[in-house]
């Protein structure tokens, strides 16, 4: 692995910015859920979990990020919980007032485990806190990567893959093998195994498309 990572070292930043575009454009495809929203003019049958996640866990990204002392990293986490912001503000424009009750429960509950981890980041010792934090990064970003397995019962009842998020799952596979060649220049096994793991929930969403392939309009 190391012989790897010398030999990709030169193209570090090349590999990562293209890497942190995959990933902003991933976290773009919440624009269509955002338009779907807009022209019903409610949210009702909409989920707010995933945006108000995203905004938890892209602040958690952007202060490992910090941690990592890596540009590239933080610059990608800034954009991801920008769009995350802007995603979950627009699902509240749209919820009818005496309905925002349940969002505004997730959003208290994500805000304050977010602000208590960040928080604990911050007071405990430097040696140790990095690969707790990165532990816990992990374990919520293969999470988040997994939501759309969810509909997993929906697909396989139904015979079809219609359900999924073809363009999303597409790019998060090309963002996750090159973060994995980024996780391997900076010899961050936790990058390294999250994106390992990501990669294999990506596979096992795609395989869906092959064994249930969407049906068209008309069948």
């Amino acid at each position: 692995m190391e012989t790897v990572a010398r030999e990709l070292l030169p193209y570090r930043d090349v590999i990562g910015n293209i890497a942190g575009i995959l990933t902003v454009a991933q976290f773009l495809s919440g624009c269509f859920t955002c338009n779907e929203i807009r022209k019903k003019g409610s949210s009702e049958g909409f989920s707010p979990m995933q945006f108000v996640l995203g905004c938890g866990l892209t602040a958690l990204q952007l202060k490992y990020s910090q941690m990592l002392a890596s540009a590239v990293l933080i610059r990608t986490s800034a954009y991801g919980l920008s769009i995350c912001i802007v995603y979950s503000g627009c699902f509240l424009w749209f919820t009818p007032s005496d309905r925002r009750r349940p969002f505004f429960t997730l959003a208290s509950k994500v805000f304050l485990l977010t602000s208590a981890t960040i928080y604990y980041a911050g007071v405990e010792d430097p040696l140790k806190v990095k690969d707790r934090f990165g532990l816990l990064i992990t374990v919520l970003t293969l999470a988040y990567i997994a939501l759309p397995l969810t509909k997993l019962g929906e697909v396989v009842r139904q015979k079809s893959s219609a359900g999924l998020p073809l363009p999303v799952i597409l790019t998060t596979t090309c963002a996750s093998v090159l973060w994995l060649l980024y996780g391997i220049i900076l010899n961050n096994y936790f990058i390294i195994i999250q994106k390992v793991v990501a990669l294999g929930l990506c596979f096992l969403q795609l395989s869906l498309f092959v064994i249930y392939p969407a049906k068209t309009k008309r069948e």
